[in-house]
């Protein structure tokens, strides 16, 4: 199959290349994996191998789709290759400090990637990473928060318009979070809105699969071994390949982790 093909849509599953690592960071440190063989889904079937367009079977034989971004693949979109990633625990356990399932899933294909993360963060944490990193030029940002909700919309609304407004002429790609209790509803509504009111925002439908046995842990927040490996390759479907080929995993500035303690001891992300 051609890269052509893939950019005209033809081909719409994605595999989950499995670079499994043990669970290092907080949001996994007090749970196991939902599964204890890897490369399997409890109740949903085993992850092939490593071709990265094969698809993820179902045990009733039905293909599973992981979600593109509005729009389709951003790659194609863009004249470079640096892709920010922000967010919480949830993109920070996918970082090189950790698992490093999101380097090792772009890398493959161009791009070059920071993932500034850190566990406990609330939606002004975004606006603050991409006051101080806008300026280092990026061709696509990923936003992965607002699992940390105190309740506050008009705020959280306030936050992810400013994110949106410093990434204009970014290409911008933000996830809705997991359904984990019914005020993320409110949450996913929130930041649906916010994007639709900006023409380089598009939205990656993340609350579907986080509902399927395996991805995250008992917690039914933060991700297992097979979650953070379905995270980083729907990061890299969404993307497709890059421009031109010089990867690099590269360093982040913010890789404070002070929030692990807090998120042992709570359900914080």
């Amino acid at each position: 199959m051609t890269r052509s093909d893939r950019e005209n849509g033809v081909v719409k599953r994605l595999v989950v290349a499995l670079a499994l690592s043990a669970c290092t960071i907080a949001s996994c440190a007090t749970e196991q994996s939902s599964t204890s063989e890897p490369g399997v889904l409890d109740g949903i079937g085993r992850l092939p191998g490593y071709d990265f367009w094969a698809p993820v079977t179902l045990p009733d034989g039905a293909e599973l789709e992981l979600p593109m971004p509005e729009g389709g693949p951003v790659g194609g979109r863009v004249d470079g290759n640096r892709v920010l990633l922000v967010g919480d625990s949830i993109m920070a356990s996918t970082a090189k400090r950790y698992g490093n399932e999101m380097c090792e899933a772009l890398k493959p294909l161009g791009w070059q990637a920071a993932v500034e993360a850190e566990p406990g963060r609330f939606a002004d944490f975004g606006v603050e990473v991409l006051n101080r990193r806008i300026g280092a030029v990026w061709d696509v940002v990923f936003i992965y928060l607002g699992s940390n909700f105190d309740g506050n919309e008009a705020k959280l609304r306030q936050n992810f318009d400013k994110m949106f407004e410093i990434t204009r002429g970014v290409e911008t790609v933000v996830f809705t979070t997991g359904e984990f209790r019914d005020a993320q509803k409110k949450v996913n509504k929130i930041i649906k809105a916010s994007a639709a009111e900006h023409d380089h925002v598009h939205v990656l439908d993340w609350a579907r699969i986080a509902t399927l046995r395996g991805v995250t842990i008992k917690d039914k927040i933060h991700l297992s071994d097979t979650g953070r490996a379905v995270l980083a390759q729907t990061v890299a479907r969404a993307l497709d390949y890059a421009p031109y080929r010089e990867a690099e995993c590269l360093d982040p500035r913010f890789r404070d982790d002070s929030g692990i303690r807090a998120a042992t001891s709570t359900t914080n992300p």
